[in-house]
């Protein structure tokens, strides 16, 4: 962990965009030279297998901050996520966020806030009686009202699922967070966001979440399922030529000027 000379966890988060743009960097080498560079659904299992470890190192510790809904989109390393989403999609930078649904990947909050819960559980199994001080002495600099502490940006980020209070009594309590539900309530508050646009009609209502929801996104899983909520669409595992994938990319996520 790297802070800076006022203790600012900020200071972590900004230094993992390093090592997560070096792993970037060696998936996009790998690719040139194993010729599937032009392979979107390659590069996109590769970046899960290979990057996303990297970008999520230490992020039980540092994310805390980012994971309340309206702050996914702020973590340093989620904007350098959608970036190269949209490089392997040869989209412009401007393009909406469900280019995350077109590449059927997760935020990375999904992954961050689940680190963290796993990472409290380890803390409350452990037998180490400093260790419990400071998870008592961090609740009570929350409950005091300090908005810094880890405690209070996990509590605050429980507020907003479904069995917010369960979890945010597990944690005042120190008692371990069931993961297995904690999973299914992130995919319900991530996969919420298309709610309003389910059944709206593309036709009358102008908005390109409507449009790209109702016409071109494929059926999402049910949030109780393990896997990814959302499927690859089938012209990205295809072997197009470069122009073609591009243009196909644009029309489907409204990235045009049409």
């Amino acid at each position: 962990m790297l802070f800076d000379k006022h203790m600012n966890l900020h200071h972590a988060a900004s230094h993992a965009i390093n090592p997560f743009n070096a792993a970037l960097r060696r998936v996009k080498k790998f690719g040139i030279e194993k010729r599937i560079s032009d392979r979107p659904h390659a590069m996109l299992w590769l970046f899960k297998t290979y990057a996303l470890s990297t970008g999520m190192y230490a992020s039980q510790i540092w994310s805390t901050q980012f994971l309340k809904h309206d702050n996914g989109f702020s973590n340093p390393l989620q904007v350098v996520h959608m970036a190269f989403l949209k490089r392997i999609l040869e989209i412009k930078s401007t393009s909406a966020n469900w280019v995350l649904r077109e590449c059927a990947q997760e935020p990375l909050q999904f992954y961050s806030f689940r680190s963290a819960a796993k990472s409290w559980n380890r803390m409350v199994n452990s037998k180490s009686n400093t260790l419990r001080d400071m998870m008592i002495a961090d609740i009570s600099l929350g409950n005091s009202g300090a908005s810094n502490c880890w405690i209070r940006q996990m509590k605050d980020a429980f507020g907003e699922l479904q069995n917010g209070t369960v979890y945010r009594s597990d944690l005042l309590q120190c008692r371990k967070l069931n993961i297995s539900n904690l999973r299914i309530d992130l995919k319900f508050r991530h996969q919420a966001v298309w709610g309003e646009a389910h059944g709206q009609d593309p036709c009358s209502c102008l908005k390109k979440s409507v449009a790209y929801h109702n016409w071109f996104a494929l059926p999402e899983r049910p949030v109780s399922d393990a896997r990814a909520p959302f499927v690859l669409p089938g012209y990205l595992k295809m072997a197009l030529s470069k122009d073609i994938m591009r243009n196909v990319a644009r029309f489907r996520i409204r990235g045009h000027g049409l």
